[in-house]
């Protein structure tokens, strides 16, 4: 799996949990078995778009492209503040997350 897929499938991921929500309710929310998200968060399942955008908004989320001379600025957006970890430019959790 390319690195950047792996990114977005932990960032997938962590949203789940900054959510509050295990697999199996995700699932639920999607429409989906638990076993399939399972499998898409390890990277066994070759993540469709139309999944991609169904499983972000079932978390909260809409993931946009950016253009790429724009990165530089969302990045520095997505910057820690003091004593804060360094946020991917994949991390799909919004900025008003309390953990």
């Amino acid at each position: 799996m390319a690195y950047a897929n792996e990114e977005v499938l932990a960032a997938l991921r962590d949203a789940r949990k900054r959510a509050g929500l295990s697999q199996r309710a995700l699932a639920a929310k999607v429409g989906w078995p638990q076993s399939h998200l399972s499998r898409i968060e390890r990277g066994h399942v070759d993540l469709q778009l139309s999944s991609l955008i169904q499983l972000a908004r079932a978390l909260g989320l809409e993931p946009v492209l950016v253009p790429a001379r724009q990165l530089g600025a969302i990045r520095s957006l997505l910057a820690p503040e003091a004593g804060e970890a360094r946020r991917s430019p994949y991390d799909l959790g919004s900025e008003d997350d309390d953990g």
